[in-house]
C-alpha cells in the first residue's frame, strides 16, 4: 500500500483502514509516497505533506501489523506444507503456501531425520510470533497429512 499519493485524502485512508480489517490478509506492505523523478506522479497536484504522510504511515503500519499478526495466529491448528529453505541446528525454515520468501514470514520446524532442503512437509501450526509461525511435521496417517519429506 502506498500511503500519501497525490490526492490522497481522509477519507481515502479510512477506507483503505476497512479494506485492511475485512481482507484479513496474511502479509500487507506499507510505503510512503514520494516523487520520484522521471515518473507521471512527480507532476501530479495534490501533493500530500511530509508529516501527513509520515503520520498515515505510521498508523496504517501499526495497524498492518496487528493485523498480519492476528492472522497469523489465526493459523494455529491449521495443517500446512511448508517448502525446505535451510536446515540448521536442528531446525528447518521454510514457507508456507502464503509465505512469500523472504518478506512475509517463515514456518520453522525440527529438522526430522531425511528432510532435506527442497522437500516440502506437511505440519500442524502449533504457535505464531508475529508473521512467522512454528509446526510440527506431521507423520504418515496423522491427521491425513502426506508423509513428511515429500521431494519436489
Amino acid at each position: 500500500m502506498i500511503i500519501g499519493f497525490p490526492g490522497e485524502t481522509r477519507a481515502d485512508v479510512a477506507e483503505l483502514e476497512r479494506f485492511l480489517y475485512a481482507a484479513r490478509l496474511d502479509a500487507i506492505g506499507v510505503f510512503g509516497y514520494s516523487d520520484e523523478d522521471g515518473t507521471e506522479a512527480a507532476t501530479l497536484p495534490g501533493k500530500v505533506r511530509r508529516d501527513t504522510i509520515r503520520r498515515r504511515y505510521d498508523k496504517v503500519s501499526s495497524l498492518a501489523d496487528r493485523l498480519v499478526t492476528e492472522r497469523a495466529a489465526e493459523r494455529v491448528g491449521e495443517v500446512v506444507e511448508v517448502l525446505v529453505e535451510s536446515i540448521s541446528d536442528g531446525i528447518a525454515e521454510g514457507r508456507a503456501a502464503h509465505q512469500a520468501s523472504e518478506v512475509d514470514g517463515s514456518t520453522t520446524i525440527p529438522a526430522l531425520p531425511g528432510v532435506a532442503v527442497g522437500d516440502l512437509v506437511s505440519a500442524q501450526v502449533m504457535s505464531s510470533d508475529g508473521a512467522d509461525l512454528r509446526a510440527e511435521p506431521l507423520q504418515s496417517g496423522n491427521l491425513g497429512a502426506k508423509p513428511f519429506g515429500t521431494r519436489l
